[in-house]
């Protein structure tokens, strides 16, 4: 990653806010972002997505370690605040790459550079206490371990029962492969796998279609 790291959590940031305050379609907005800052590296351009991504797929059960954890819950807090503290929950649970005194620095650094100053005690300490407990939290409820809305869930586990519900909510935190179709008219399978190997991607033949391949 760059040393420029704080922008790039501004980057991220800014997606959030769009999409969770604004209301906005969040590919949409992603693709916006990632198309204006093309001149950034690649690991940097999927750090964003990952904490965009990441951010919005676990919000209900971030913002419940939050209301755990914070005196002011996540519906009374500023948007910029929450949206700070819901993308480094994010980080501190899920990116063990990144280092959480790193998450919890950053996180006060972004919530000065935006105005809040005088919330950046605020800011450390609700993270730096999740980052302590992170190892002992549990989830009384499958809603909230799968991060899926209660009643859509409550609506699985009466139309199909109580495991197949758990396997349908579990299936959409899966990591999935991307497909994507080549285009044979311009190169052949055999160098569009070799290319995209040399630059240390991963990939996977699907011999039932020669076109198509997983990445």
């Amino acid at each position: 990653m760059t040393d420029n790291t704080t922008n790039i959590r501004e980057v991220v940031l800014d997606v959030l806010l769009e999409v969770l305050e604004n209301h906005n379609l969040s590919h949409i907005v992603l693709k916006q972002a990632l198309e204006k800052y093309l001149f950034l590296e690649r690991q940097d351009r999927a750090f964003i997505t990952r904490c965009v991504e990441g951010t919005l797929e676990y919000r209900i059960q971030i913002d419940a370690v939050l209301d755990r954890f914070s005196k002011v819950k996540t519906a009374k807090m500023k948007p910029v605040i929450r949206t700070i503290l819901r993308m480094s929950v994010y980080q501190i649970k899920y990116m063990d790459g990144v280092p959480d005194s790193a998450v919890v620095n950053e996180a006060v650094k972004l919530a000065q550079k935006k105005g809040f100053y005088q919330l950046k005690g605020f800011v450390n300490g609700v993270l730096r206490t999740i980052s302590r407990e992170k190892e002992n939290l549990t989830f009384d409820t499958p809603s909230l371990r799968y991060s899926i809305p209660e009643w859509m869930y409550a609506m699985w586990e009466k139309e199909f029962g109580k495991e197949k519900a758990e396997k349908i909510a579990a299936s959409f935190l899966e990591d999935k492969p991307t497909w994507v179709r080549c285009n044979l008219h311009r190169a052949d399978r055999e160098s569009i796998l070799a290319s995209l190997k040399a630059q240390g991607t991963s990939v996977r033949e699907l011999p039932f279609m020669e076109s198509m391949i997983a990445i």
